[in-house]
C-alpha cells in the first residue's frame, strides 16, 4: 500500500504502477501541461538552459546507474563524453551519416570503451578501479587530441558539427531541441526506472551492498560488472554526442577531468542511486553557474569583484559535496523525502508533534 493514502492495490498490475493514487496522476498530467507550455511561455535563453540539464540528466543517470546503484566509482565520465563527441566528428561531419544513425554509432563506441574500461573491475575494487578509469579518460582524451591535431591539422580548435535533421527537418533552434530532448529524457527515464526494478537492477544492487553475499546468491559479479560498464558507457557517449549536435561544436579542451568530476557532484548532492536524484543533481550544477552570475548583476558588484565567480563557483561546488556527504548523504532527494512524508501525513504529524512540545 502506497506510503501516506488510503489506496490498497488489488492486482500486481497496481502494485508495479507508478502513478497508483489518483492524486499523482492529477499532478503527473499537471506536469506534462507544463512541459509542453513552457517553451512558449519564456526566452529562448531559459529554454537553452533547460536544454543544458537535459543533456547533462542523460548522463548522470548513466553514471548514477554505474556509481549509485552498482557501487563502481568511475572518474572517467568526461571520456566517454568525448567518445561520443568525436564519434560525432567522424561520422557525422566526415563520412557525412545522418543524425539518427550517429546516435546509435556512438553507443556501440561508447559500449567498447566500455567493455575496456570494465576489464580491471574484474580484479579490481574501490579506489582502484576508480583510478583505472581515470586512465582510461586520459587514453580516450589522448587519442582524440591526436586526432583533432595531428591529422586534421585544419580543425586545431576543434570541429563544426552540422546541425541535426530528420531528413529534410534540421534542428535549428531551441525550442526544436527542447521537445527532441524531452522526448529522450523521457524514454531514457522509463528505462531506467524499469531497469531499477527488474531482476538486473536487484543484482547491481545486491553488488553495490555485498558483493560476497551476491555471488553466494549466483549473481556473477564479472558479468554484471562488464555489462553494467558497457550500458552506461554506452548511454554517456550518446549523451556526448546529442551535446556535440546542439551546441554544433566538438573540441577536446571540453572534456578535461573537471567536466567528470562535475557528473560525480551531480550525483552526490542530487542522491547517489536515485532517478530523481539525478535530474535534481543535474539541474542543480548546470544551473549554478548562471545563478552566480544573475546573482553578481543584481548585486551591482565592482568588475574586480565578478571575476572571481568562477572560483566561487568551485567553492561552492566542493562545500556542497562536504555538507551533503556529512550532514545529507541522500542528497537533495533525502531533503525532498521529508518535505513529501510531511504533506502526506499532514496533519497527523503536525497535530502529533503539537501534543508532544505541550
Amino acid at each position: 500500500m502506497p506510503s501516506g493514502c488510503g489506496y490498497g492495490a488489488t492486482s500486481y498490475k497496481a502494485d508495479i504502477s507508478l502513478y497508483d493514487t489518483r492524486f499523482r496522476k492529477f499532478w503527473f498530467a499537471v506536469m506534462w501541461v507544463a512541459i509542453l507550455v513552457f517553451p512558449f511561455v519564456t526566452s529562448s535563453y531559459n529554454v537553452h538552459l533547460v536544454n543544458l540539464v537535459a543533456l547533462a540528466i542523460i548522463g548522470a543517470l548513466a553514471l548514477n546507474l554505474l556509481t549509485g546503484m552498482t557501487g563502481i566509482i568511475s572518474l572517467g565520465h568526461a571520456g566517454f563524453l568525448c567518445v561520443g563527441g568525436f564519434t560525432a566528428v567522424i561520422a557525422g561531419l566526415e563520412a557525412g551519416l545522418p543524425f539518427w544513425l550517429v546516435i546509435p554509432i556512438a553507443g556501440i563506441a561508447g559500449a567498447i570503451f566500455g567493455f575496456i574500461a570494465g576489464l580491471p573491475a574484474l580484479r579490481l575494487k574501490g579506489i582502484y578501479i576508480a583510478l583505472s578509469t581515470l586512465a582510461i579518460h586520459y587514453i580516450i582524451t589522448y587519442l582524440a587530441s591526436e586526432y583533432q591535431s595531428g591529422a586534421h591539422m585544419g580543425y586545431v580548435t576543434g570541429f563544426n558539427i552540422p546541425n541535426a535533421a530528420f531528413g529534410s527537418f534540421e534542428f535549428t533552434t531551441s525550442v526544436q531541441w527542447y521537445f527532441l530532448l524531452v522526448v529522450i529524457v523521457t524514454i531514457t527515464t522509463m528505462f531506467f526506472i524499469n531497469l531499477h526494478r527488474s531482476r538486473f537492477g536487484r543484482a547491481l544492487q545486491a553488488i553495490r551492498d555485498r558483493d560476497i553475499a551476491a555471488l553466494s546468491l549466483g549473481v556473477n559479479i564479472g558479468a554484471y560488472k562488464l555489462i553494467v560498464f558497457m550500458f552506461s558507457s554506452a548511454v554517456t557517449s550518446m549523451a556526448g554526442a546529442l551535446s556535440s549536435y546542439y551546441l554544433n561544436y566538438v573540441a577536446i579542451e571540453e572534456y578535461t577531468l573537471w567536466l567528470g568530476i562535475l557528473y560525480i557532484a551531480m550525483i552526490v548532492m542530487g542522491g547517489m542511486g536515485s532517478i530523481m536524484g539525478s535530474f535534481l543533481g543535474a539541474a542543480f550544477v548546470v544551473l549554478l553557474p548562471y545563478g552566480l552570475s544573475e546573482f553578481f548583476n543584481v548585486l551591482d558588484v565592482a568588475p574586480w569583484l565578478k571575476s572571481y565567480a568562477f572560483a566561487a563557483q568551485w567553492c561552492i561546488y566542493g562545500l556542497l559535496i562536504a555538507v551533503f556527504l556529512l550532514l545529507e548523504p541522500m542528497g537533495l532527494v533525502g531533503i525532498w523525502l521529508r518535505i513529501r512524508s510531511f504533506f502526506e501525513m499532514w496533519p497527523y504529524k503536525f497535530k502529533r508533534t503539537i501534543s508532544s512540545t505541550k
